[in-house]
């Protein structure tokens, strides 16, 4: 499956979202029997998910994919992470360059990718990691993407980001990528206070059943566990197991209704 994580407005939990979804694909087991195998391609230049991941370099990286001249295939550039069963395709910082020279062609290298099954011999899972701006690079990840999860926060403005994220994701779809499909919206780091409840609400009349149950509740250990220690909600301790089990049935939903279209 290619999956990817996005958002209209910062903070919304895109990048725990996309590293949760490639350990909860880890956990899994394909048809065969054989655990499952995730890669996460960090298209956002902050490079947040690489630094959590770990790869041994940056040398190359998602970058090198895109490039106008002489691009490297997606394969060459996935890399071993600290995270078992995880290969990461590294962000670095002049992954920002490529939004002004992405060529037509550049932007559809993710989607050729895809069509063609080249990487389909070291992962089961491709989960992307979208940059925040709307732009070029968003453009060759949608392109390359089949499932879409959009994060947002129980704000108002959450929500319009989630409304700004599901017309791009629309556009593209009826552009370049008609397989693109919206699996769901995840609201992120969810605490239960009157207004709240209210957005969700309302998000849920403007999403229908495309709004994920349940939401992700808010743990403030998440970024310790993440950010500091590298390491999958799961493993750093009990207190996050409610955070991944969300995660984790997320995943199990898209896995079973994919398998049930083919």
């Amino acid at each position: 499956m290619w999956i990817g994580v996005g958002k209209g407005k910062g903070g919304a939990g895109c990048t725990t979202a996309a590293l949760e979804l490639a350990y909860a694909a880890t956990q899994r087991r394909t048809r065969s029997g054989r655990p499952r195998r995730a890669a996460v391609l960090d298209l956002d230049p902050q490079g947040n998910a690489t630094d959590v991941l770990e790869p041994e370099s940056r040398r190359i990286g998602i970058k090198d994919v895109l490039a106008p001249h002489d691009p490297l295939p997606l394969r060459d550039v996935l890399l071993p992470s600290v995270w078992d069963r995880v290969l990461v395709a590294p962000a670095d910082r002049f992954l920002a360059n490529r939004e002004a020279d992405l060529t037509p062609d550049a932007v559809t290298a993710l989607r050729r990718t895809r069509i063609s099954g080249d990487i389909d011999g070291l992962v089961d899972d491709v989960i992307v990691d979208l940059p925040r701006d709307i732009g070029k690079i968003s453009a060759a990840g949608l392109l390359g993407i089949r499932h879409l999860f959009i994060t947002a926060r129980a704000t108002i403005w959450g929500a319009q980001g989630a409304e700004e994220m599901r017309y791009t994701a629309e556009r593209i779809a009826s552009r370049g990528n008609p397989e693109l499909e919206i699996s769901g919206y995840i609201i992120a780091a969810f605490e239960e206070t009157p207004d709240s409840r209210r957005v969700v609400e309302e998000m849920r009349n403007q999403f229908g059943g495309k709004l994920l149950a349940p939401p992700v509740p808010r743990k403030i250990m998440v970024p310790e566990s993440l950010e500091s220690f590298h390491t999958p909600c799961r493993e750093y301790g009990s207190e996050l197991e409610s955070v991944a089990d969300v995660y984790q049935k997320y995943y199990d939903s898209l896995l079973e209704s994919a398998d049930d279209s083919r």
